[in-house]
């Protein structure tokens, strides 16, 4: 749904989806394929963003989960320069995250992400 642009491109798609599970794995199934679509580095940030939310054990700020993208296994110390901004690391993710604005915490879009996720 989030490359749609009108509200009656929304509604059209939402009413030819199938409903139940098997539409939710078939929409989280889309979402991924059009992750791999993208170029190498968005690809590979997105799943990076999707294993720490959803491996987290509590919810992560965005500046948590900036910070913690941002450490380079053979640098000592923190390079502020390669934190990605948080705008990237919703747009890359395919509409499978959101921020909430109030707590600046990153979430999975629905709690059925995550169960699709631990599977």
């Amino acid at each position: 749904l989030s490359d749609k642009t009108t509200a009656k491109e929304v509604k059209q798609t939402l009413a030819t989806l199938s409903k139940g599970a098997a539409a939710l794995n078939g929409a989280y199934r889309e979402a991924l394929e059009r992750i791999e679509g993208q170029q190498a580095g968005h690809s590979r940030l997105a799943k990076h963003v999707l294993s720490w939310i959803t491996f987290a054990k509590r919810p992560l700020t965005t500046a948590e989960i900036c910070c913690s993208l941002a450490v380079e296994s053979d640098e000592a110390e923190l390079d502020l320069e390669n934190k990605p901004d948080v705008e990237d690391l919703v747009s890359v993710c395919a509409g499978l995250v959101v921020v909430d604005q109030e707590s600046a915490v990153i979430r999975l879009v629905h709690y059925t992400t995550q169960e699709y996720f631990e599977r």
